[in-house]
C-alpha cells in the first residue's frame, strides 16, 4: 500500500455521512455522521487509526459505527473497509464518493 492511495477523502461529506480524511502529515479528520472525528493515522500492513477521538452531540437516528475506526483495509475496487479493535468489519468507504 502506498500513503499516496491512502491521502485524500474517504466517504462523503454529504449531510449526515460518515467519512474521514487521511492527511499527509499523519493527521485524520472525518465525521461519523453527528460528530467531528480527529485522530491520527499510520501505515502498517493496513491503516491504523491511532488515538481517535471525536465530539459527544447526541443525535437521534445516527450510526456512529465510524467512530468505532481502528483499522482500515484497502479493497481491490478502491473503497476502505473500517473494522473496530476486534476487526469487526463496521462498515466501508469509498475513496471521495459514496459509502454502504
Amino acid at each position: 500500500m502506498k500513503a499516496g492511495q491512502l491521502l485524500g477523502l474517504w466517504g462523503s461529506k454529504d449531510h449526515g455521512q460518515p467519512w474521514l480524511e487521511l492527511l499527509h502529515d499523519g493527521r485524520v479528520l472525518g465525521h461519523d455522521g453527528c460528530n467531528r472525528l480527529f485522530g491520527q493515522w499510520v501505515e502498517a500492513a493496513d491503516v491504523e487509526f491511532r488515538a481517535l477521538g471525536s465530539t459527544r452531540m447526541f443525535c437521534e437516528g445516527i450510526d456512529d459505527w465510524l467512530s468505532r475506526a481502528a483499522i482500515g483495509k484497502l479493497h481491490d475496487d478502491g473503497s476502505m473497509a473500517i473494522f473496530d479493535r476486534e476487526e469487526k468489519e463496521l462498515g466501508i468507504l469509498a475513496k471521495e464518493g459514496k459509502n454502504s
